[in-house]
């Protein structure tokens, strides 16, 4: 097991990843590319499903999405396709903001500060303190992650008890950035592909001291993306990487 992530076992879990994960390239060119919604619908669409992913899984968030999106479409209450009243309301207030929201995003963005972006972010409803970082990403600011609780696990910040938001950014970030600068990958394509690796179950964590591991396994669950009803091919070899990963449970340690 490792005390810390280097550059090269990240690399190798990057490489392993686009291996042997069918979500793996999609995820990377999304991350590598990722700019600001270009309408206000569009927008809409992302502070919408980062308030759906808010406290489930992000396959359990595409099947209540496909639900939302056709009621939105429809001008029918979205309560009734998602049961959480206070958030079913804050869901219809954004899409009936969606030109103001878009304004607003417009000149965050305009201002050339990445905070100005995340502090609209947090004044959405239902957007808080670690999902604002998730929709600024999507709001196209790469150069910041996501301190969400396995990003804390992996930069050495036990669960319990949860340290303040400044201290989770800072160690968090602190721990991109070091990955970001030894590979060449931007901060969001780092944060990204970790979030990918710990959504299929293939890190493990203890802390007392703080040790983890990854797991060169069979990814655990459904893909991220066709968990939104998309059939993908299987992982596309990445040129000069070795396929064979060795037995099911063979951890890079």
């Amino acid at each position: 097991m490792q005390d810390a992530l280097s550059v090269d076992l990240y690399v190798q879990i990057k490489e392993w990843l686009l291996n042997n994960d069918p979500d793996a390239h999609r995820m990377l060119a999304w991350a590598s590319t990722v700019t600001a919604p270009t309408t206000p619908e569009a927008l809409a669409g992302e502070i919408v499903w980062v308030q759906l992913c808010a406290g489930r899984s992000t396959q359990a968030a595409r099947t209540i999405e496909r639900k939302v999106r056709r009621a939105l479409d429809a001008g029918e209450p979205v309560v009734e396709v998602f049961g959480y009243r206070a958030k079913a309301a804050a869901i219809e207030q954004v899409w009936r903001e969606r030109s103001m929201n878009f304004a607003a995003m417009r000149a965050a963005l305009d201002s050339g500060s990445p905070q100005a972006i995340i502090d609209w972010c947090a004044s959405l409803p239902f957007i808080g303190d670690d999902t604002k970082y998730q929709l600024a990403k999507n709001c196209g600011v790469r150069s910041v992650c996501k301190p969400d609780i396995w990003m804390c696990r992996l930069a050495g910040l036990a669960d319990r008890p949860r340290r303040p938001l400044r201290e989770r950014f800072a160690r968090c970030q602190a721990m991109a950035q070091q990955l970001a600068a030894g590979t060449g990958d931007s901060v969001a394509v780092v944060d990204s592909l970790l979030w990918q690796a710990a959504n299929k179950g293939l890190f493990e964590v203890t802390f007392d001291p703080h040790r983890f591991r990854f797991h060169a396994r069979a990814p655990r669950g459904r893909s991220i993306f066709a968990a939104a009803g998309e059939v993908l091919p299987p992982p596309i070899p990445t040129p000069g990487t070795n396929l064979d990963t060795g037995p099911a449970r063979e951890s890079l340690s």
